[in-house]
């Protein structure tokens, strides 16, 4: 892939000019000019262009095994939950089960259905991205449409009939809470539908670099979709253009992984204990941290499969073309100042003049609007290229951590069979950070010095 590496040395850029007599001096009271400061240095020759490192292809998981692995996750933890339910001391001498868990006691048309509605991301993402010979002429092509359409209405009959039968064994306000995950799509999403189903709202649009993109053009519009590129321009407005683009999908890729970590947690492990017997004694706490403990999971499945090292990489070379004003408190009038032009690319250090007070630059160089606050948190998050690993790193760390402590501490079989399986899915997720936290640090080592890891 290409990079987008620039010289590190100085440019004198066409669009920064320095006013040095309308910026540098100040009519007097008696019509006369007079300068305010004769060795001000011109912006253009104080511009250093931000030095982009190569980051290397770093494997990762296809949408598809990623969509698999998160549906054996969900119901691998919801076994769990029924286990720590319905088990059993099967093992006493005067016990009266013979089995592990008390199978009567579970609805499996409930099992079933959660199943088979948890199953909505994978069976979505196999119709979007398996296609079978190009050409259409073929029989192949055919049956593989065949498979789709025959998957997709199996799926559906089978999620109306265990649903049907879900309504007639258990009362309408047990089943109210089926649909409580409504509410906070709603609250994400708002009345649109799309985020259910369209390929580049549900799943991370692909990254590439601008010049290799080139190769997309020739697909068939069946696999046309948006890629993201990084332009490396000297253009404010399309600096500040791009930065609008990669905000707005940075925030669906949140919104995706808040919701379906939420879906996951609540249907998987918080439903079985809606529908659990009013007369079933069961740890409260056990089930309630399992709970927990499923949400922050796959949390961090989720926000590392939308989040890869190429797309952080991204978003950090537009940072540092984007930069950030740092606001001048106080009354400076002697001050040599700029008035703040959305036409120019200003150094570090410059201070300009803009409607919502002085601000002086802070970063390599600065395209930001002063006083925009959401210029000033894209900056924070991401003008540091280890910040958001480390957050998660450091995140995932004390989730791990957290669970080998109560597996130590655990005597009862099912704490331990409930935590050691989701600590093992876990290592995973740990594995796939360090991995890439290695990577970039050994890459952004070459970058500029000014920058933190």
């Amino acid at each position: 892939m290409l990079s987008f590496t620039m010289p590190g040395g100085r440019r004198i850029l066409s669009r920064i000019q320095s006013s040095s007599f309308s910026n540098n001096t100040h009519k007097t009271g008696n019509g006369s000019i007079e300068e305010r400061d004769t060795n001000m240095i011109p912006l253009a020759s104080m511009v250093v262009l931000p030095k982009h490192s190569h980051l290397p292809e770093i494997p990762g998981d296809s949408n598809i095994s990623f969509e698999a692995m998160l549906y054996m996750f969900g119901v691998i933890v919801m076994g769990l939950q029924y286990i720590n339910l319905y088990k059993t001391v099967w093992w006493l001498p005067h016990s009266h089960a013979n089995y592990a868990l008390n199978f009567y006691l579970i609805d499996p048309y409930l099992v079933l259905f959660l199943c088979a509605l948890m199953s909505r991301r994978l069976v979505w993402c196999f119709v979007q991205e398996v296609f079978g010979p190009r050409s259409s002429k073929s029989i192949l092509f055919w049956l593989v449409q065949l498979m789709k359409i025959l998957l997709i209405f199996v799926v559906t009959v089978f999620l109306i009939y265990t649903a049907y039968n879900v309504i007639v064994k258990h009362s309408l306000f047990y089943c109210l809470f089926l649909c409580c995950p409504i509410v906070t799509y709603v609250l994400l999403f708002g009345p649109s539908v799309k985020p259910l189903y369209h390929k580049t709202l549900v799943w991370p649009v692909p990254v590439q670099d601008k010049t290799s993109s080139a190769k997309y053009k020739g697909r068939e519009i069946m696999e046309a979709e948006a890629i993201l590129t990084h332009s490396c321009v000297l253009t404010p407005d399309i600096i500040r253009s791009e930065v609008d683009t990669f905000k707005n999908d940075f925030n669906g890729r949140i919104k995706q992984v808040l919701f379906n970590s939420l879906l996951t947690a609540y249907y998987m492990t918080f439903v079985p204990l809606c529908f659990a017997q009013n007369t079933l004694y069961y740890d409260t706490w056990w089930v309630g941290q399992h709970v927990c403990m499923t949400w922050l999971s796959v949390f961090l499945m989720l926000i590392v499969h939308f989040l890869p090292p190429k797309y952080l990489d991204l978003l950090h070379k537009s940072a540092l073309h984007l930069g950030r004003w740092q606001k001048v408190e106080g009354r400076h009038a002697h001050v040599p100042y700029n008035a703040w032009s959305e036409l120019t690319v200003w150094p570090q250090g410059a201070l300009v003049k803009h409607v919502r007070g002085l601000f002086k630059a802070e970063g390599i160089n600065v395209t930001a609007e002063p006083g925009n606050t959401m210029h000033g948190r894209f900056y924070f998050l991401f003008h540091q290229p280890m910040r958001v690993v480390n957050w998660l790193l450091v995140l995932t760390w004390l989730l791990v951590g957290y669970q080998f402590f109560c597996l130590i501490q655990s005597t009862e079989w099912n704490h331990i069979v409930s935590i050691a399986l989701v600590l093992f899915c876990n290592y995973y997720t740990l594995f796939k950070l360090l991995r890439d936290r290695i990577i970039l640090s050994k890459t952004y080592r070459e970058e500029n010095s000014s920058e933190q890891f």
